[in-house]
């Protein structure tokens, strides 16, 4: 059953919720790449966990998603009131550093 799951159900999740990712707004190839892989560490992890259900698997995928964004925007912020200058990503780090099984 695993393997229906992860040869059909994970790749169709992933791409789902990555069209609708990418109609949230413009981002360039390096984020949707991190997103990309972020999501799919994700919706495999949720699979190994028991989860089936692809609709569930595509909204807990974009929820993550989201809570990534939010998390490096909120470390960016931080880092650049530190430097008194215009907030910017910090170097080494991406979507896909704070990603979770």
């Amino acid at each position: 059953m695993i393997d229906f799951l992860e040869s059909a159900v994970a790749p169709s999740a992933i791409e789902r919720a990555m069209e609708i990712f990418e109609k949230f707004k413009d981002r360039d190839r390096a984020e949707l790449v991190q997103a990309r892989k972020a999501l799919t560490d994700h919706i495999f992890g949720l699979i190994a966990a028991g989860e089936t259900d692809e609709q569930k698997l595509v909204v807990s995928g974009l929820s993550h998603l989201k809570s990534l964004e939010k998390m490096v925007s909120e470390e960016a912020k931080r880092v650049g009131s530190h430097s008194g200058s215009v907030a910017e990503q910090p170097e080494g780090k991406s979507l896909s550093d704070k990603t979770s099984p």
